[in-house]
């Protein structure tokens, strides 16, 4: 269970849904069946797991939000991105992702020199270069970016779909819907 998740899930429910005032997020230390630092797929499949393993465990919500952040190859570069579940109390599931950002040759660089995964480099270059933000986003970019922004764009993307006002495009149904 991760604090800077719940935060970030509180923040951006507060923007969606201003006018609720008992807006309640809790946190559980869903599991995400995939690698510590899952590649392409394995990131959305993370955060359906979490959604999923919530709703099973943690019952009585009005909605579960499973959060997973990645490595992804796009366009001959590997980035960094988080992916958003949500399921409603109704069943319905929505999903968003974030923007991505470029891992640092000199991470993949160090990777591939070592034949070890992401998580583990980065342990190794924190121990190399002294205390780093506890956040893989701030690593990269000497602390000017967080993590907790791919967060909020993936939770977003995913609740946008559910708030949306009528006349938005989530909203139409399609001729074979009706």
């Amino acid at each position: 269970m991760s604090k800077r998740k719940i935060e970030v899930a509180e923040k951006i429910f507060r923007q969606l849904f201003p006018n609720e005032i008992d807006i309640s997020i809790e946190g559980y230390a869903a599991a995400s069946g995939v690698p510590e630092t899952p590649y392409d797929k394995e990131t959305f499949d993370g955060s359906c797991n979490r959604a999923y393993d919530s709703l099973v465990h943690a019952p009585g919500a009005d909605c579960y939000i499973g959060m997973e952040s990645g490595l992804v190859e796009r366009y001959g570069h590997i980035y960094e991105e988080a992916w958003c579940a949500v399921i409603v109390a109704a069943g319905e599931k929505y999903y968003g992702y974030s923007s991505g950002l470029k891992v640092p040759d000199y991470v993949l660089q160090r990777m591939d020199a070592l034949g070890i995964s992401h998580s583990d480099v980065m342990t190794i270059l924190e121990e190399e270069h002294g205390k780093l933000p506890n956040d893989t986003w701030g690593s990269y970019s000497g602390g000017m970016l967080v993590r907790e922004v791919s967060f909020g764009e993936a939770i977003r993307n995913a609740l946008i779909q559910v708030v949306a006002p009528q006349q938005s495009f989530f909203k139409q149904k399609s001729k074979n819907e009706i």
